[in-house]
């Protein structure tokens, strides 16, 4: 397949990009340039276009390709900071990616959302079915995003959960303050501090297992449904997720937590049933990719 990966030079896009590159012809597009991510894209060989919807309107695809998969959006400060220029960012990208199919160059997208979008917490289920109710821009960013997709046949919507991964490079720009991220890089200095009390819950799921995800949605029939959440299933408490790390951290860091609290303080599990009719299940071992952030940061 040839398939275009919008934002696919960050965070979780690169290790995507890498992983689907062995079997697949894979461009990538990049709002911003920097050593390490050139560093990166010079290794990997492979192609990268500039594209920035608040600049741009349109991608700059030469060809056809068989999907667009859409990782570019706000991230959760950029939302709160200036929500209106994050939103009409957003907007636009997806507005983008669909003119790329409307146009005949690619025949599906597959969009990447958030489970924010079901809103702060306090439901010990999530389901697809469920109606979403956001309370921070990130959230109502992303479903607006959903909603201007919701009705296209060709657009199939995911909605991950905190995924997690070793970095294909080290730009990592605001990503770099994503709580499992930050965590590995302060264990590699030998210890953790949280800002909360660590009593507070969240989904962790591998990079791996959300890359074999994306594979199966590119295959998917087109008659299965088209939302999708992304998620382990299982919630774990922080305090047991800082000692995770830990544990597997040669200079057995120390923790230290703090007195904040903040969202989800009784365990929950989003239901990913959508995925498993697919022929997905999650297998990667948190703790082996944990691991390898550590080592990446050390």
């Amino acid at each position: 397949m040839r398939l275009l990966i919008v934002g696919g030079t960050g965070y979780f896009g690169a290790r995507l990009a890498a992983a689907l590159q062995p079997d697949h012809d894979v461009i990538l597009t990049q709002r911003t340039t920097s050593v390490l991510r050139s560093e990166w894209i010079t290794r990997t060989g492979l192609q990268v276009l500039s594209f920035d919807s608040a600049r741009d309107a349109s991608l700059p695809l030469k060809g056809e390709v068989d999907a667009v998969i859409n990782l570019a959006a706000p991230g959760a400060a950029e939302a709160a900071n200036d929500p209106e220029a994050a939103r009409a960012r957003a907007l636009a990208t997806v507005q983008a990616c669909m003119q790329c199919l409307d146009a005949g160059k690619a025949a599906r997208l597959v969009h990447f959302s958030t489970f924010h979008v079901y809103g702060a917490g306090g439901r010990a289920q999530y389901a697809e079915t469920d109606a979403p109710s956001p309370i921070h821009p990130y959230g109502e960013i992303h479903l607006a995003c959903e909603q201007a997709l919701q009705n296209d046949p060709r657009a199939w919507r995911v909605r991950p959960t905190n995924l997690v991964g070793a970095p294909a490079h080290g730009d990592l720009g605001n990503q770099a303050r994503l709580l499992f991220l930050d965590l590995c890089r302060q264990a590699a200095g030998g210890a953790m501090k949280l800002h909360n009390d660590g009593q507070s819950f969240r989904d962790f799921l591998p990079f791996d297992d959300a890359i074999q995800a994306v594979k199966r949605l590119l295959t998917a029939p087109a008659q299965t449904e088209r939302l999708f959440n992304l998620a382990s299933g299982t919630s774990m408490r922080l305090d047991n997720v800082a000692s995770l790390i830990q544990a597997v951290t040669p200079l057995r860091p120390s923790i230290e937590f703090g007195k904040g609290q903040d969202a989800f303080r009784a365990p929950f599990t989003l239901t990913t049933e959508r995925l498993q009719h697919l022929g997905w299940q999650p297998r990667a071992s948190l703790a082996d990719e944990a691991r390898a952030m550590v080592q990446f940061f050390s």
